[in-house]
């Protein structure tokens, strides 16, 4: 089963459509996510005797949910701080609040954080989902006090800091250990920094209707390894290499060549039967030297080892022989060599993967994207994905992912974001990917999933499932390599040698 996600607008918008069209009031969700916070609360501190316990409670809907988990923590030392005037709390907040009074529970306004008071448990309900942009200094003194302390800190939906959305984090972000996040677990908690902030994160259901097909944007999730075994084809006894998939590899150049041989070896490494990389002819002895297992083909080039339109014909030659083609690893960025890409691309009768400088055809000029005729996946990382949209990084990260939704209305195949996580995009679909880490930031790492993503293609999986599959197991035999290596030197050959054990865990 793939868990769902859902961004800070789109948990507005289910909080909306519960309330309106499903006639569930804003108290009883307020009451159910006081209940599910205040059993979270009893688990973390049932090994302490008499326990003491701090909420600190902002304005709005999280701080209601403060008030409202203080009121299900019977017979514990709860002290609130509320970090506005009592007149200042309204709406359904205001029901818990009053509740809070009834009980007696000690509750302080709008006051600094208190100097040596010493505490078994803190609960962050100041932003949750709402915050954006920078912290308010009155907000900061209060995240400061919380990160201050020793003692483990549950946040409420989002750690205060953190964009529920974007996954961004503020100077003085609450460095949560656990988040409890109400009906779905939200984006920002999923990627960026905000991975690092929650802790744990621990979704409860709080009465919300199955209605999260239903809201607007696109469909998030979050990548299940269980899914893995159903997506790769079997392995059958009476299998030949040709069968096992066809895949056509047209990359490097002068002085990247090692793009076209790792291209080369993530996808025998994944299961390729066959692989033919084209080479520049002035460089081809290299590639026959390295790729001794995969069979090679020299193309027309410059005689500076880079390719040119004439290369066509020798890579076209290939197109009925292969099941998939993954163009662009170290390919190049002369006029020429973007060429020919642009003349590969546009008459490809078979599956694609179009990595690295196999993108830069499209730079100002995305509806060309309109005119392939075979499905097809892109690979780039943030940075490349600017200059597909024409922005920089700054204006991206402002508007995510607003600008992935409006790009995706028009995209007709798969994209996959190369980030931390990486997520893989399809029409309305958006699956994060769980595997990988911060080794993976080296060269070469593209140019193995490249490989690995034309052996998918080639194999029979539809590019979304290829894109999920192949982030995966590249991320998941990355996250071995490290645990065996450490983090620091990780490169693209440990993951090569890694991806046949990780693949035989799902036959």
């Amino acid at each position: 089963m793939i868990m769902r996600i859902i961004t800070a607008d789109q948990a507005a918008e289910l909080d909306q459509k519960a309330m309106h069209d499903h006639g569930i009031s804003g108290i009883e969700l307020m009451g159910s996510a006081g209940q599910a916070i205040a059993d979270e609360a009893r688990e973390m501190v049932a090994e302490i005797h008499d326990p003491k316990i701090i909420i600190i409670c902002g304005k709005g809907n999280n701080g209601g949910d403060g008030f409202a988990a203080a009121a299900c923590l019977d017979g514990f030392n709860v002290y609130i701080y509320s970090l506005i005037e009592a007149k200042q709390i309204v709406g359904d907040a205001a029901h818990f609040h009053e509740n809070c009074i009834q009980k007696s529970i000690d509750i302080y306004y709008a006051v600094d954080p208190p100097e040596d008071l010493s505490c078994d448990l803190i609960i962050d309900a100041v932003l949750g989902t709402g915050c954006k942009g920078d912290l308010k200094e009155k907000i900061s003194v209060w995240t400061q006090w919380m990160n201050s302390h020793s003692c483990p800190v549950l946040a409420v939906d989002c750690p205060t800091g953190v964009d529920g959305s974007r996954g961004s984090a503020s100077e003085n972000s609450v460095q949560a250990d656990k988040t409890i996040t109400m009906g779905y677990p939200k984006l920002g908690l999923c990627i960026k920094h905000g991975k690092e902030y929650s802790g744990e994160i621990k979704s409860v259901d709080i009465g919300f209707p199955d209605i999260v097909g239903e809201l607007s944007g696109l469909h998030w999730s979050q990548f299940e390894a269980a899914s893995i075994s159903k997506m790769l084809s079997k392995v059958e006894s009476d299998t030949y290499k040709h069968r096992q998939g066809k895949v056509l590899v047209v990359a490097g150049s002068k002085g990247m060549t090692g793009a076209a041989v790792l291209s080369t070896f993530g996808a025998l490494r994944s299961g390729a039967g066959v692989t033919v990389t084209c080479a520049p002819e002035s460089i081809e002895e290299i590639y026959e030297k390295t790729i001794i297992e995969g069979m090679t083909i020299g193309c027309q080039d410059d005689g500076n080892g880079f390719f040119i339109p004439e290369s066509y014909k020798s890579i076209e030659e290939k197109f009925d022989w292969c099941d998939a083609i993954v163009i662009g690893p170290g390919i190049g960025r002369s006029a020429q060599t973007s060429q020919l890409l642009e003349n590969v691309i546009l008459a490809a009768s078979k599956p694609l993967v179009i990595d690295a400088d196999g993108l830069r055809v499209f730079h100002g000029n995305r509806e060309l994207f309109n005119d392939i005729k075979v499905p097809f996946i892109i690979t780039p990382h943030e940075g490349e994905f600017c200059k597909l949209l024409g922005i920089d990084l700054n204006q991206f990260n402002d508007d995510y992912p607003d600008n992935i939704e409006q790009f995706m209305s028009g995209f007709p195949s798969a994209l996959i974001l190369k980030n931390a996580p990486t997520i893989s995009f399809y029409q309305n679909s958006a699956i994060v990917n769980p595997s990988g880490n911060p080794g993976m930031a080296t060269a070469g790492m593209g140019d193995v999933l490249a490989g690995m993503l034309g052996t998918f293609l080639a194999q029979g999986m539809d590019v979304f499932q290829a894109a999920q599959a192949g982030v995966f197991i590249h991320g998941l035999a990355a996250d071995r390599k490290v645990d065996e290596k450490g983090i620091r030197g990780l490169i693209a050959s440990d993951v090569l040698e890694e991806l046949p054990k990780v693949m035989r865990e799902f036959d």
